[in-house]
Formats: structure tokens, sequence, C-alpha cells
């Protein structure tokens, strides 16, 4: 952690992923710093020779209201790229709860980049905090590519644009496989149950009275505490199956020792 001058840090470099600041929470932010609050440090990517700002928007603008001049910062090596993405995925893991259309501008910036579009919907979900059908909706709003439409102009001398992505592609005469139809919303469901738990948690979060500070610390808690809680519950899964594959062979086993002893005793008379 350093000090560093607010003079020396850029913040425009599209790294802001919300629609808005809250200047409530700016002010609040403020005065809660007046009183001697301690704030997380604020998170910087530092390129060589710029400081890009990727987290701590709202608490870059508090110090600034109170007329300081340098800010408590985390100062990592990175491009502003670097940056960017970092901000992308940071008010999913604390800070104040993003709103559908905050997530939604995030999701869009991702899938526009030449490297971050080409991502799944899993790989974007989790860096952002959303849903994969959260993303996917996203993603199927977005316009056709224009390098799959073509412009010719047809018998009547009029320009018209034909969609060319499924040009020579052969129809789909088979069937769906319906086991995959019911991974997919089974899937669909248990994203959905997350996202609707990470909603509960934040408006929990946000009705209690507390600080800001308290509600970050919280609310990073319980994201640790349903992390464990689900991998628990998976190790807790592997166990159960463990147990009635070894049941299974063990009833296996019993019942060929007392077909071997039946055989035994008939040996012997």
């Amino acid at each position: 952690m350093a000090q560093i001058k607010l003079e020396t840090i850029r913040i425009d470099g599209d790294t802001q992923v919300r629609l808005a600041l809250d200047q409530e929470i700016v002010a609040q932010y403020a005065e809660h710093m007046r009183d001697g609050d301690q704030f997380p440090s604020i998170v910087v990517f530092n390129d060589g020779s710029v400081n890009w700002l990727a987290d701590g928007f709202h608490r870059y603008f508090a110090t600034q209201m109170n007329a300081l001049d340098s800010i408590d910062a985390e100062v990592r090596t990175g491009t502003l790229d670097d940056a960017k993405l970092y901000a992308y995925g940071a008010n999913s893991k604390r800070g104040l709860t993003m709103s559908h259309e905050d997530n939604r501008n995030i999701i869009l910036k991702m899938l526009n980049h030449p490297v971050w579009g080409q991502w799944t919907n899993a790989e974007i979900s989790r860096h952002v905090g959303v849903s994969k059908m959260t993303v996917g909706r996203v993603k199927q709003s977005l316009p056709p590519s224009e390098d799959t439409k073509k412009k010719y102009v047809n018998k009547y001398g009029k320009e018209e644009t034909i969609e060319t992505k499924n040009i020579g592609r052969k129809p789909v005469t088979e069937e769906p496989d319906d086991t995959d139809h019911v991974d997919e919303l089974t899937e669909t469901i248990i994203s959905m149950s997350q996202e609707n738990q990470l909603l509960k948690d934040k408006v929990a979060i946000g009705q209690w009275d507390a600080s800001e500070i308290e509600k970050i610390d919280i609310q990073e808690v319980v994201a640790d505490l349903r992390e464990k809680i689900r991998v628990l519950d998976i190790d807790n899964r592997a166990l159960r199956e463990s147990r009635d594959m070894f049941q299974t062979r063990n009833s296996e086993l019993m019942r060929t020792v007392a077909s071997l002893t039946a055989k035994i005793k008939k040996l012997e008379k």
C-alpha cells in the first residue's frame, strides 16, 4: 500500500463501470473520512507512466471533496486493459450493489472487446458476478455482426440486405438431445438460484443499520462463507457417492460370500 497523489491518477480510461456515481454516497464517504473512519485502499494499475484507477471511484471523489491531495492505494503493474478487466469484476466481490443497467454495461464492454468477447458465457458470468443466463440475454440483444450481412440489388433494381451467416449450412433435421436440454435447464435454474441468493444477501446487507465500511466488510465475509458452503456441499456429495458405491460393493461381496459358502457346504456333504 502507498499514499499517492490524486493528480497522478487517471480516471478517464473508461474504467468506471457504473453508468453514474452516487453523489450521496460520495458525500457520506467524505463525512466518514472526516470522522476518521478508515476505508479500503483504492486499486490503480501503473503501465510505466500512468496510474489508471480501477477500483474506488467513490472513495477517490470523496477524498477530493475533502480537499485532500493524496489517498491510500494498492498499486499494481499492468496496462489500461488490465485495469478495465479488474474493474469489471471488482464490484461483484465487494462495494456498492451494482444495478442491472451497470451489469449490462460491463457485459457489453466485455462482449465488444476483441479478446474478452471470445470468452464463454460462463467465463464472463464468473468474472462479472452474474448468471450465465444474464450474459446470454445481453448477448442475444446484440445486433448481428455486419460481416454476416451482404447487400445486393434485386430484380427491380432496389438495394436489399441478406443475412449470410447461415448460407451453406445444412438444415438441422435430427431431434435435439433431450439430455442436453435438461442439463441446460438445470444449469439455468442453478444460476438463477445463485443470482437470487446474491441479491438477497445484498438487500439484507443494505438494510443493515451500519456504516458503509462495515457493509463492505460483511459483504466480503458473506461471499467467502457462501463459497465455503458451496465447496463443502461438493465434498459432501462426493463422500455420499463414495459411501453408496462402497455399500453397493459390500452388498455384492456379501452375496458372493454367501453363495460360495452354500456351494462349499454342498461339496462337504
